[in-house]
């Protein structure tokens, strides 16, 4: 059976909809099994930032795992920051991580995705009764890198989204490995891109209190500008995003991956829940950039002369990408030897993507460049970045849970 993990927004009327679908799902082979997620901010949180994150306190929380398991689903805290500032090699860190620990296990928290091998050894021997599993962001794209957080205590490894289309490595991977093996279906990130290491830590900062005694430090558009730069210059880059359409699932599963995550937190639970229906009945017609989060190029519509410019509209055609994974499995291409010996991408991006204004496009491009070198060339001003904090922690103060 294939067992789907999912973002949960933090209501009951989630849980009874995620309820609903794995009835109705039922005879199909596959289940929403574990849903995940984290406080807002905290010494030890997750590698989001908290002006994305559902604002819940204990209680709340307490209340959302036992509600989940009344139905039939699991619950997955996420520990997955890259660092925590060495905050647990001190006596006054490791009290603290230990006593969220034992709450998360009174809450009846079933696992912990976790991206530090230290923290993986702690959890696996102090609170056996969590199930460790290796995050993404522990970066495992290798059968050594499996193998060494399996002796540190995991149970279940979350690839690193490189290898999601290196079905040379997954086969073996699958047939050797001696945890099960899950991947992500949805990235946004750019492939191969070594940007993301750095761009985990910079968004794990912005939900650590201990930073700044409040919802973390922020941070600017950097990564996010430089990301979506790439995309609109270089043609092809948006099908070589390493994200699995729902009509493809069935080339993992054949070959022995049968976890599959949905990424998505900060998202309403209707997007949610459509990400969810999408890939448990296997189909999908729209845009497929519609699962892969928000259009973050609207973020840099305004010129440098104070006008701002229409919304541009990226669409992938889903429908038209029917037998564009196919070749990954059948032809196993390297892709991390790079692209000038290939194509496939580019020429199936030349007949499935398209712009609603391609002068449009060209706009948004020298806009988004502009910004990128402000970042780069400016020091920002004391009170620049003294209202980023405020505005940050406005935002996070209006992720409040009913």
């Amino acid at each position: 059976m294939s067992k789907f993990t999912v973002p949960t927004p933090f209501t009951t009327d989630f849980l009874d909809d995620i309820a609903s679908l794995n009835t109705e799902f039922a005879a199909s082979g596959a289940q929403i099994y574990e849903i995940y997620g984290s406080f807002q901010e905290g010494a030890f949180n997750s590698a989001r930032p908290a002006k994305y994150l559902p604002a819940v306190n204990r209680s709340q929380f307490a209340h959302h795992v036992r509600e989940a398991r009344e139905r039939g689903i699991v619950f997955n805290y996420l520990f997955n920051a890259p660092s925590y500032s060495n905050l647990e090699y001190t006596h006054e860190g490791r009290k603290g991580l230990e006593e969220l620990l034992g709450f998360l296990v009174e809450s009846g928290v079933a696992s912990v995705t976790v991206a530090i091998p230290y923290l993986v050894e702690i959890i696996s021997r102090k609170f056996p009764e969590l199930e460790v599993v290796t995050s993404t962001i522990g970066y495992v794209g290798s059968l050594a890198g499996i193998e060494q957080y399996r002796a540190a205590g995991a149970k279940r490894v979350v690839l690193d989204m490189e290898v999601n289309r290196d079905f040379q490595f997954l086969e073996k991977a699958c047939a050797e490995s001696q945890v099960p093996l899950e991947v992500i279906v949805n990235p946004v990130c750019l492939s191969q891109c070594h940007f993301k290491f750095n761009h985990n830590c910079v968004a794990s900062m912005g939900s650590q209190s201990h930073l700044r005694g409040g919802a973390g430090i922020p941070y600017n558009q950097y990564y996010l500008n430089w990301c979506f730069l790439q995309k609109l210059q270089k043609e092809g880059e948006f099908l070589k995003s390493p994200w699995i359409r729902p009509e493809d699932l069935h080339l993992w599963e054949k070959i022995g991956v049968r976890y599959f995550k949905i990424a998505g937190r900060g998202l309403p639970a209707a997007e949610i829940l459509r990400l969810c229906r999408s890939y448990l009945t296997r189909d999908f017609s729209g845009n497929l950039l519609d699962f892969l989060g928000w259009p973050h190029w609207l973020t840099f519509r305004n010129n440098s002369d104070g006008t701002r410019l229409p919304p541009l509209e990226v669409h992938i055609d889903n429908k038209a990408l029917d037998g564009f994974l196919d070749f990954f499995a059948r032809s196993k291409p390297q892709c991390r030897l790079g692209c000038s010996n290939c194509g496939h991408c580019l020429a199936w991006s030349r007949k499935s993507l398209s712009y609603n204004d391609e002068a449009l496009k060209d706009k948004y491009v020298v806009n988004m460049a502009r910004n990128l070198r402000r970042l780069v060339e400016e020091i920002p001003s004391a009170e620049e970045s003294r209202l980023a904090v405020q505005q940050w922690q406005k935002q996070a103060e209006q992720q409040v849970v009913e």
